[in-house]
């Protein structure tokens, strides 16, 4: 709860650009600039794991870099709120899922080079999920997010922004999948073994800074038969 608290009080401020208050570090920057060097866009995915706003500060520090989030409707509704209050000009780009021209804007988006952004560590009920092993259990991760990049073909790379203490962050770029060259047989396999991959980054991450993951609810409760 206190590391919650905290990365919410930090968004605040890197609402604000005060990015010259924190100490953060940044690793692998170069796997998400060289997948879009070709001028493609790509997917960042990641989990409420440690501080979003602290990757999308990271982001901001490239002038010419756009991004955009992809949310489901209600949460699009409550970020836009939320970002209108603090800094109106930090209003972003959010593509809200669950509308009929959702993939469409996301395959427009990523033909403009743009940085998709997505969490994909939470179900919300009726998504179809995959069961993978995870911190000793089985998991149930959605595979929406990975189908819509594999349809879209697309690189993918796990993005995740760790609270360390203080004014203290550390920022890490994984390479998670590319369907930029998978042929449609076996797609099916590839969205597999990319959430099996994010699954793995997702559990080491959470054993490096385990207050870090802030899922508030009960993760292995047995999912309804899909």
């Amino acid at each position: 709860i206190f590391t919650f608290a905290s990365t919410m009080h930090d968004r605040v401020y890197l609402l604000n650009d005060r990015r010259e208050l924190f100490d953060i570090r940044v690793n692998n920057e170069h796997l998400m600039l060289d997948a879009i060097a070709p001028g493609r866009g790509a997917f960042l995915i990641g989990a409420h794991l440690g501080s979003f706003e602290v990757v999308r500060a990271v982001g901001r520090a490239h002038p010419g870099l756009r991004t955009a989030m992809v949310m489901f409707e209600e949460n699009a509704r409550k970020i836009n709120t939320m970002l209108a209050a603090v800094n109106p000009a930090m209003r972003q780009d959010i593509i809200a899922l669950g509308r009929l021209d959702a993939m469409l804007k996301v395959h427009d988006r990523l033909k403009e080079g743009v940085v998709l952004s997505m969490l994909a560590d939470r179900s919300l009920g009726g998504d179809a999920t995959l069961a993978t092993a995870f911190l000793g259990g089985q998991g149930a991760f959605p595979i929406g997010p990975f189908r819509m990049a594999a349809l879209l073909g697309c690189p993918v790379i796990f993005m995740v922004g760790l609270y360390l203490g203080g004014n203290r962050y550390a920022v890490y770029y994984e390479p998670l999948a590319d369907f930029s060259q998978t042929p449609k047989a076996e797609r099916d396999s590839a969205i597999r073994d990319a959430i099996g991959r994010y699954a793995a980054l997702l559990e080491t991450y959470c054993r490096q800074a385990p207050y870090n993951w802030l899922n508030f609810f009960d993760f292995w409760r047995p999912q309804p038969s899909q």
